[in-house]
């Protein structure tokens, strides 16, 4: 394998769903903690950098960090704030959602289409589901953060 190809999702690194599969991460993330946030991220970036589908599927205090705004507020010694790290992977083609759970919740915690952060698309539990879970099936990862 040359420098650089790191696996792509196949192979050495790769697809227990077989050649020609991309492999498929899924991050649900339920804290805005940056101990549980930051490794969030970095899982994500890592894994499409590796080639792999991600997705962070964010819940409970986690909707803190897609609410605009409020992913800068969030800080780890020694790191950018997590926004960087939010909207490099939103670039890098991870899709992030926010739970749906309910409109009436979401509005009271004041979160809106247009108090999400750019690129963040709401989803709920089923929509997750149907996607994480034949991924797992295939050999794919499901991550609780």
């Amino acid at each position: 394998m040359k420098k650089g190809e790191g696996g792509k999702g196949k192979g050495q690194g790769g697809s227990a769903g077989g050649e020609g599969e991309e492999q498929e991460v899924h991050i649900v993330l339920v804290s805005k903690e940056p101990s549980r946030a930051y490794p969030a991220f970095v899982l994500a970036l890592g894994s499409v950098a590796m080639g792999a589908k991600c997705k962070v599927y964010c819940t409970m205090d986690a909707l803190e960090i897609v609410r605009k705004g409020g992913a800068s507020r969030i800080t780890l010694a020694g790191a950018p704030p997590l926004e960087k790290y939010l909207k490099d992977a939103i670039a890098a083609g991870v899709k992030v959602t926010a739970c749906g759970p309910s409109k009436e919740m979401l509005i009271q915690m004041g979160i809106r289409r247009d108090t999400l952060e750019e690129g963040v698309e709401f989803e709920d539990v089923i929509g997750f589901l149907n996607e994480a879970l034949p991924a797992a099936k295939k050999g794919g990862m499901v991550v609780f953060l």
